[in-house]
């Protein structure tokens, strides 16, 4: 299975425009033939980094029904539609195909079952951590963040990790490797951010991490009310 990740540079003013030309047009267009979902709709929060940004993550059944998805953006009448319009709300998109890893939670979604369109009064928080290993250490950063993070973070309780990525070879860098993280309790993680890691936290994965790469970049994503998962 493929995961669609796209990043969405919106037309400042039109965030709200912009999410539901996503989840009025993308989501039933993509999901019609059940072979494609919508996941995730975040907006990047205010005061983490740039405005106006939204990010998705849309399941794909194969490389052959992403092919048929994108012969479909080029002459389907109704994608078109869909098209135009979402370009007077959106400046830019940056798509790249990723690739669960072998112990990622997340690795297959049923596309066949029914997700109804509902909305939460409490949006889920998550952070979306990018990591960029040294040249020819993509394999063992995956692996190290499956052996050794996420058994910190079980202990932890504070997070828990939805799905751990690969980018797809040529979509992007290859040496990327993305992992989504739930934040479970919010007092525990807003400590974490204002007083910074301590005790434990100071060793295992933050010393073991460096071994294979010493670059990463967080996210602070809020889930929109009508995500489809939260």
């Amino acid at each position: 299975m493929l995961f669609l990740h796209e990043t969405h540079e919106v037309v400042a003013g039109k965030m709200a425009e912009f999410e539901a030309a996503v989840r009025e047009g993308w989501r039933p267009l993509v999901e019609e033939r059940r072979e494609a979902r919508l996941l995730w709709f975040w907006d990047h929060t205010h005061g983490t980094g740039p405005s106006y940004q939204a990010i998705t993550m849309t399941a794909v059944r194969d490389w052959a029904t992403w092919g048929a998805i994108v012969d479909r953006m080029r002459t389907d009448a109704a994608f078109r539609d869909w098209d135009r319009r979402v370009w007077g709300l959106r400046r830019e998109v940056t798509r790249k195909l990723m690739l669960p890893t072998d112990w990622s939670p997340l690795r297959d979604v049923d596309l066949a079952a029914t997700t109804p369109v509902a909305e939460t009064d409490t949006p889920a928080m998550f952070l979306h951590d990018t990591g960029w290993p040294f040249p020819g250490k993509l394999e063992e950063y995956a692996a190290a963040l499956g052996s050794i993070f996420l058994p910190q973070v079980l202990q932890s309780r504070m997070i828990a990790v939805e799905a751990c990525w690969t980018t797809a070879p040529g979509t992007g860098k290859h040496h990327e490797v993305l992992l989504l993280q739930r934040i479970l309790d919010w007092d525990r993680f807003a400590q974490l951010i204002t007083r910074g890691e301590t005790g434990q936290q100071r060793g295992g994965w933050m010393v073991e991490g460096l071994r294979f790469r010493d670059r990463w970049e967080s996210k602070l994503l809020r889930c929109a009310r009508w995500s489809p998962r939260q």
